[in-house]
């Protein structure tokens, strides 16, 4: 299952009703237990305004949790940022108070668990995702849609590294030897161990000319939902504008595995609500790996972090 939704502006209210529909039209709850646990996977970069692109925003994440709460589930909100914390990003965003007031759980990650690699690749053998994913019936993953420096985007698959908690995120980047496919493959290795059963990605606004974080906004105006990260990342990446199969993510699947994502995705390419986004600037890209003055850098902004709440 792969949609498009149009929604044009962040209406806690709008995005609740096309996202309700959607769950209605699949009846997505008669899916699912009764009373679960559900954790909600955003992507918060950094503890920044709400208005930021680089992160989930807050009322497309909010309109979610409230949708759920309703339907009589737990839920919580969960992130392991490259900066700050996942309390801290709420309180950016000014829903702390609220999360709280609804009983909404805040859940840092910070616990990894090791598991090896199926697919035997030596640099990936042992890797880790955070403990604290087992102690919830469903992950949802909610992405920010956007360019990304080192892997030319970031969706569904990508979000779900936020998974792998703390610093841990920092040497799975240089095992990779700076080969972004090798890379690339370790994500989707990642990506299928998280188990994220859905994934709505805030396309509301996009970020288009540099990223993970910095670029500017585009108005991009969808939402993307979908059960398999690879299909909504394949959307989105059409709609960006990306030779597809030539970036890092695409680039690491078999062709016979690329095909049927292809495939799968025929009828959405052919919606009517699917539309190529004008004017969309592409990142430029930097190493995958980190060389030893960046990693220098990376700890002094996390310092500066520490101390002034700025990178």
């Amino acid at each position: 299952m792969i949609e498009v939704l149009t929604v044009n502006k962040y209406d806690r209210a709008l995005i609740s009703r096309e996202i309700e529909a959607q769950f209605d039209h699949c009846d997505f709850f008669t899916r699912i237990p009764a009373n679960c646990s559900i954790l909600l996977k955003p992507n918060f970069v950094m503890p920044s305004p709400k208005d930021d692109p680089s992160c989930t925003h807050p009322e497309f994440y909010m309109a979610i949790a409230e949708i759920f709460l309703k339907h009589g589930h737990r839920v919580g909100i969960g992130d392991s940022p490259a900066f700050g914390s996942c309390k801290k990003a709420l309180k950016a965003h000014l829903v702390h108070d609220e999360v709280l007031d609804k009983g909404i759980e805040i859940v840092e990650f910070t616990n990894n668990q090791q598991y090896e690699d199926s697919t035997g690749q030596s640099s990936y053998k042992n890797l880790s995702i955070c403990k604290e994913l087992s102690e919830w019936d469903i992950l949802i993953n909610l992405p920010k849609l956007k360019v990304h420096q080192q892997m030319h985007f970031t969706g569904a698959c990508k979000n779900l590294y936020g998974c792998v908690a703390g610093k841990k995120k920092i040497l799975l980047h240089n095992l990779c030897k700076n080969k972004p496919v090798k890379f690339a493959e370790m994500i989707l290795v990642n990506a299928k161990k998280a188990q994220a059963i859905l994934h709505i990605a805030d396309g509301i606004h996009a970020m288009h000319v540099t990223g993970p974080r910095g670029g500017d906004v585009h108005e991009f105006g969808k939402v993307l939902i979908g059960d398999n990260p690879l299909q909504v990342d394949y959307i989105f990446a059409k709609m960006a504008n990306f030779k597809v199969e030539e970036t890092p993510l695409f680039a690491a699947l078999a062709n016979e595995v690329f095909q049927e994502i292809s495939t799968a995705c025929e009828d959405t390419v052919n919606h009517p609500n699917f539309t190529y986004a004008e004017n969309f600037v592409h990142s430029y890209i930097n190493d995958i790996s980190f060389s030893p003055p960046k990693l220098i850098r990376s700890g002094i902004r996390s310092l500066k972090f520490k101390l002034t709440g700025k990178v």
